[in-house]
């Protein structure tokens, strides 16, 4: 599959790196407005170098491209990507609220089935275990807790955490409970009132059938030595389940305090990358390769949490 790559922030700089170390994909170019940044990822991977996604499209024949510019620019850059024909690889959230779900809902099936969201942690291996175990249970509660370094204020912080990590946990919640929404409420706190966000999200969502969620996003790890802590409990009828990221299967003690290194999400084998970002990248390829359609996340998946993450970032007071 010929690849181009459009934003190569900070995961959009990872997917790159990745794709261009797999064998069944060919990352032919990036993009990025920023030309320094566009010019380093280029020149240090082998690939062209280009302005946007206009430009990327009309410059390279591309099967796909994956979609990781800033969500401000998100529905302009999907648009242009489905007037080219090529398949989309989307991070998260896929859009923003209001209009562009409208816009989305509105496409063809045939180029809904184009877009496939990167909601990573449906990748993870620990997850595709579960949702497999518990697919004929009935749930009864989710719990969802996310502690992420408060240092990555400085490049998230602009938007409010429900759009940012909290897509991630309200995914899961969709992964494993398929019923529909009764209603959201949220207890929001800061711990930086010089920030435009809360840096404390608490959610609870209540289903139809009965099932709680809670959801909670805290910015506030004090050190950036694991990437996050996250913790998800699943009861059901039966079964307790519990899932911890990263798994603390590897963990170094140095004279600054323990460092955990992610492995579930991204590192390399004889320099064959593995972990969930890779999963996800080779789960696009082969959907654009033969043809199917996407079954781990579809657009309908991340629409839903989309519409939760807004309500939720709705009812944020002020500081």
């Amino acid at each position: 599959m010929r690849l181009g790559i459009i934003g190569v922030g900070d995961f959009g700089t990872r997917h790159a790196a990745i794709a261009a170390a797999l064998p069944e994909i060919e990352l032919v170019a990036v993009a990025d407005r920023d030309e320094r940044r566009r010019r380093l990822v280029a020149e240090r991977l082998g690939v062209a170098a280009c302005l946007d996604a206009q430009n990327l499209l009309e410059q390279h024949s591309l099967d796909g491209v994956v979609i990781a510019t800033p969500l401000s620019q998100h529905m302009r850059d999907i648009s242009t990507a489905l007037s080219a024909g090529v398949h989309l690889l989307v991070e998260k959230p896929v859009v923003a609220a209001g209009a562009e779900i409208d816009q989305l809902e509105c496409l063809p099936r045939a180029q809904r089935m184009r877009i496939v969201p990167a909601h990573v942690s449906r990748f993870l291996p620990a997850v595709a275990v579960l949702r497999e175990r518990l697919a004929n249970q009935r749930v009864r509660t989710v719990r969802a807790i996310r502690v992420v370094p408060a240092e990555r204020l400085d490049l998230h912080g602009a938007d409010h955490p429900a759009m940012v990590a909290m897509v991630h946990d309200l995914d899961l919640v969709r992964a494993f409970v398929g019923e529909t929404l009764g209603h959201v409420s949220s207890v929001q706190r800061w711990t930086d009132d010089t920030r435009p966000h809360p840096q404390i999200v608490m959610a609870h969502l209540g289903f139809d059938d009965g099932v709680i969620a809670s959801v909670e996003n805290h910015w506030t790890l004090p050190h950036a030595r694991q990437y996050i802590d996250s913790r998800i409990e699943i009861v059901t009828e039966r079964e307790t389940a519990h899932l911890t990221l990263p798994s603390n299967a590897v963990r170094i003690v140095t004279a600054r305090g323990d460092y955990l290194p992610d492995t579930e999400l991204e590192g390399s084998v004889a320099g064959l990358p593995v972990g969930a970002l890779a999963t996800q990248l080779r789960h696009f390829a082969q959907c654009v390769i033969t043809g199917r359609d996407p079954s781990v996340v579809t657009l309908d998946d991340a629409l839903w949490s989309v519409r939760v993450a807004a309500e939720i970032a709705s009812q944020s007071p002020q500081p």
